[in-house]
């Protein structure tokens, strides 16, 4: 299978195909050395600064790097719950495991062909994946970090397939093809694009949406839109090929759903025990994180909507199993004003965790 066969197998799969030769990355360990001097961690990473950029360390045989691209899912296609609060990457099937699937079922016809090593990536190593992207000429990076691919945008999953075949490579975009118009530094909600083509990590709601635990109290005001994951500064990218789209400032306004519908889809959620959220959510990203992460995003957005219906739905969550769902969700009251006092009040008297008692302490102080 050459060059030119490999990228027909992907188009039949609705995939974009491209082919990187196995050379250090220099320009991602330049970017990993900036984080690294500013002290800035890199969330979700395994290996080595070298190991995430030299994919010859990893693996001596390997000669080329085939990289694949798949389009995010098309929201009007999917019916997830709450689609309108989810990222479009997490939505419908996991990607991974498409991925996966994709690209083990192309290393086997390549061992068929004479390859005697290969292997798959799919965020699942330390190799960075839209560096290989990049190299293999399928996009340029925007100022946003994400790798735009022409046509397509920046809305893609990507895998990359490692082995000892010598293939003919892409040829990597112009270095400088992003508009630069400032649009992705400027809607980032918590300025985590600290600037072109460099981001903190630690303060990217799609990191925060995902992590586990306590949100930092100065972080929480951010999550009014998105339950899982951040698409603000793609959606207002040029390169996304539609007008930027309207992105909410205060509140749940702008292109939020009508009516009392956002709350119903949230209230589900929080409603939900583990059976249920296998059942909805159990083939989607969303699933390796279990319930407790999406119903602490849930709470954190009632509360930045400030909308007085959401009092029993946290009143609910106030008596939550997890105390990192009941210590959010007290702070989540406490942004609602007087109304949710008495709800506070009775939660303190009842609470044994000592660090949800404190939030709801903070809380009360709030109102």
């Amino acid at each position: 299978m050459r060059e030119k066969e490999l990228k027909e197998w992907a188009l039949e799969r609705g995939l974009v195909l491209g082919i990187a030769p196995a050379l250090p990355f220099q320009r991602g360990l330049a970017a990993l050395k900036w984080r690294e001097e500013r002290g800035i961690i890199t969330p979700f990473a395994c290996g080595s600064l070298e190991e995430r950029c030299h994919p010859r360390l990893l693996y001596p045989m390997v000669r080329s790097l085939i990289v694949v691209a798949k389009p995010h899912p098309d929201p009007a296609t999917v019916s997830l719950p709450a689609k309108e609060f989810i990222a479009r990457y997490a939505l419908g099937t996991d990607y991974h495991d498409e991925l996966q699937n994709s690209l083990q079922e192309l290393a086997q016809y390549l061992r068929q062909n004479g390859a005697e090593f290969t292997a798959v990536q799919v965020d699942s190593g330390p190799l960075l994946e839209r560096e290989a992207a990049y190299l293999a000429g399928l996009g340029y990076y925007g100022a946003n970090c994400n790798l735009i691919i022409p046509g397509m945008g920046s809305a893609v999953s990507l895998g990359i397939l490692l082995t000892d075949l010598e293939l003919e490579p892409g040829v990597p975009a112009e270095p400088v093809t992003c508009a630069e118009c400032g649009r992705c530094l400027k809607a980032c909600p918590t300025k985590a694009l600290v600037a072109p083509g460099r981001l903190d990590p630690a303060r990217c709601l799609s990191y925060l949406t995902q992590a586990r635990g306590v949100v930092p109290s100065d972080l929480r005001p951010f999550f009014k839109r998105y339950l899982w994951g951040c698409d603000v500064c793609q959606e207002v990218c040029p390169a996304a090929g539609r007008e930027p789209a309207q992105l909410w400032e205060q509140g749940a306004e702008g292109n939020s759903p009508e009516g009392s519908y956002r709350f119903t889809e949230l209230a589900a959620i929080l409603a939900m025990d583990n059976k249920q959220f296998t059942k909805v959510f159990g083939t989607t990203p969303l699933a390796w994180r279990g319930k407790t992460v999406i119903q602490r995003n849930a709470v954190l957005l009632l509360g930045n909507w400030g909308d007085l219906f959401a009092l029993p739905l946290l009143e609910q969550a106030l008596r939550s199993p997890s105390p990192i769902v009941r210590g959010h969700a007290a702070w989540a009251l406490g942004r609602l004003g007087p109304s949710a006092r008495s709800l506070l009040n009775k939660a303190r008297l009842e609470e044994k965790d000592v660090l949800v008692r404190r939030e709801i302490d903070e809380a009360l102080e709030a109102i």
